[in-house]
């Protein structure tokens, strides 16, 4: 299933993107420039919902590592809420899910 995703921005600086489908290769590129954006407004808080990713490659947790890059030079918070399976499971394996700044209690 093709990645989709949706922003939101909220109040207090807050922006939230939610996420669905397969985080791969082929969708990196879209997410990329569509996290770029988010950060670049300088959000003091940015949240991904992987809630409904059902499946992220190494070149899907390569972008997030970049995000958390971005965020950090921007001083901005970064973290993962409501990670799916896949996802949980992807992170553990790479020893990353404390890297990310976890929001969900199952990691």
């Amino acid at each position: 299933m093709a990645l989709s995703f949706e922003v939101q921005r909220r109040a207090a600086g807050q922006v939230v993107m939610l996420l669905r489908g397969e985080l791969d290769q082929e969708s990196v590129a879209a997410l990329h420039q569509a996290l770029a954006t988010a950060v670049n407004a300088l959000p003091t808080e940015l949240l991904l919902d992987l809630s409904m990713v059902s499946g992220v490659t190494a070149g899907g947790v390569g972008l997030l590592l970049a995000v958390r890059r971005a965020a950090d030079q921007l001083s901005c918070r970064l973290a993962i809420h409501a990670a799916s399976p896949a996802v949980r499971l992807q992170l553990r394996a790479r020893g990353l899910a404390d890297d990310l700044r976890n929001n969900d209690q199952q990691t």
